[in-house]
């Protein structure tokens, strides 16, 4: 008789991949760097470059947990959480049930990425537990799918890190890009045309596969868990909270008219944010229960971040990233330096998992 060993793949932890990744930049900057000294000075070299580099992106890196703390906040607002319940009682129909999600994650993506992806994320769950109460079928694992569709469109839209930060007055990439206005990124019209068509072609595809995908009856453990909106209040009236959120809206309304060459970039979406959640939640009670609650979704960025500014520590330094970039622009001309541009960009976005 033979026996059959079942096989596990699993994802590792993405710690355990931003480790690996700074010592494969390590090794590449050893090799291909121009910079550091002969022999073991050179890995010494090559260390003191890391940590040049691991605290270059602090502020970044807050800018970023904000924009995710925030978004998570209003997702579990209650306002978003009556408009989730409302959707979910879509499951019964499971083609247009999919389609739904998917329309939601990606517009709501080209809001704002941390807001989509709970968003997104609560609808399926509300809509499985909904589909499960009456009995209907669904394709669980296609919705599931279709809420993290934002991460295909996010990018382009206003949350977009890096074209916010080429945006920003005294960026950290200030001296080698300037400022970049966001009419020439995400108001750009190829932008505008990229993201009309994925509007289109992301839910088509998820109805073509709702539509030729398997439909089952939710598990019942599914009824046993219980959202972390559950223990929100839900009666919302303006208040307290409200009043400084609108006064935060009419400061940056003032400061945009102050200064008129002033460029909206990611200080100013995560005030708006931050108005948008004093102004949506009730008192704050049911405000610092929200935080708790979507604090843990941003100790991937606290962690993680100053080893990403490391490997860009040692590719700056060591002289790698500018080989990197040679070796794109040797076999470039004026018409295929946009493309290997693009290629260059995705090259170093594998040892810097960022959208920045």
């Amino acid at each position: 008789m033979k026996l059959h060993r079942e096989i596990r793949l699993s994802i590792p932890d993405p710690m355990i991949l931003a480790l690996g990744l700074s010592l494969v930049t390590m090794i590449l900057a050893l090799v291909f760097g121009t910079n550091q000294r002969p022999g073991i000075l050179g890995a010494a070299d090559v260390l003191s470059y890391w940590t040049m580099g691991f605290w270059d992106l602090l502020s970044f890196s807050m800018q970023m947990v904000l924009i995710l703390l925030l978004g998570y906040m209003l997702a579990l607002s209650p306002a978003l959480d009556n408009l989730s319940s409302i959707l979910a009682k879509l499951g019964n129909k499971p083609v247009l049930g999919a389609v739904i999600i998917s329309v939601v994650a990606i517009v709501v993506g080209l809001i704002n990425w941390g807001l989509a992806l709970v968003l997104g994320a609560v609808l399926v769950k509300k809509t499985a537990i909904q589909a499960k109460r009456s009995g209907f079928a669904i394709n669980y694992p296609l919705m599931g799918s279709a809420a993290y569709l934002c991460m295909m469109i996010w990018h382009g839209g206003l949350s977009g890190s890096a074209p916010l930060s080429v945006s920003s007055e005294n960026h950290f990439l200030i001296a080698k890009t300037g400022i970049i206005p966001l009419s020439s990124t995400i108001f750009s019209p190829m932008n505008i045309t990229a993201t009309a068509l994925l509007l289109i072609l992301l839910p088509l595809s998820v109805w073509f596969f709702a539509r030729k995908g398997k439909n089952e009856i939710p598990e019942d453990n599914l009824l046993n868990q219980a959202t972390s909106l559950k223990n929100l209040n839900k009666n919302w009236r303006p208040g307290f909270l409200s009043f400084f959120g609108i006064l935060l809206l009419i400061g940056l309304v003032f400061k945009i008219i102050a200064h008129k060459n002033s460029s909206i970039g990611l200080n100013e979406i995560n005030l708006i944010l931050f108005s948008f959640v004093l102004i949506v939640f009730p008192n704050v009670d049911t405000l610092s229960k929200a935080t708790g609650d979507a604090i843990g979704s941003t100790a991937g960025i606290i962690i993680q971040f100053p080893l990403y500014a490391g490997i860009m520590g040692i590719m700056q330094h060591s002289g790698l990233l500018s080989v990197m970039t040679d070796w794109f622009v040797d076999i470039s001309n004026q018409h295929t330096f946009p493309l290997f541009s693009f290629f260059s960009a995705g090259l170093v976005n594998l040892f810097v998992p960022s959208g920045g």
